[in-house]
């Protein structure tokens, strides 16, 4: 065994307690900003009428079918140009 084995794993371990207490205090100080999960958040919506429902949610299902529409758009677009990569690719190496 070498001389001073055992003064050098004090040493690290004193480092690792004051690394693990300087961890725990920053956690102890970031998790104090945060509310507590028992709590319920009171939210106050104006009641709406059924027509004015009925308004929200078309608009909903409108702006829905125009994202699923553009997604489906870049999708095969994106799908197009691998394809012409590819068979470039293809092209060039035969």
């Amino acid at each position: 065994m070498a001389d001073g084995s055992l003064s050098q794993f004090k040493a690290t371990l004193a480092r690792k307690i004051e690394r693990n207490q300087k961890r725990q205090a920053r956690i102890d100080r970031n998790s104090s900003n945060y509310k507590s999960s028992n709590t319920k958040a009171k939210f106050d919506f104006p009641k709406l009428s059924i027509s004015e429902l009925e308004k929200v949610k078309s608009d909903i299902q409108k702006k829905e079918r125009s994202e699923r529409k553009k997604e489906l758009i870049i999708t095969v677009i994106i799908f197009i140009i691998l394809i012409l990569i590819s068979l470039y690719l293809i092209s060039y190496i035969i």
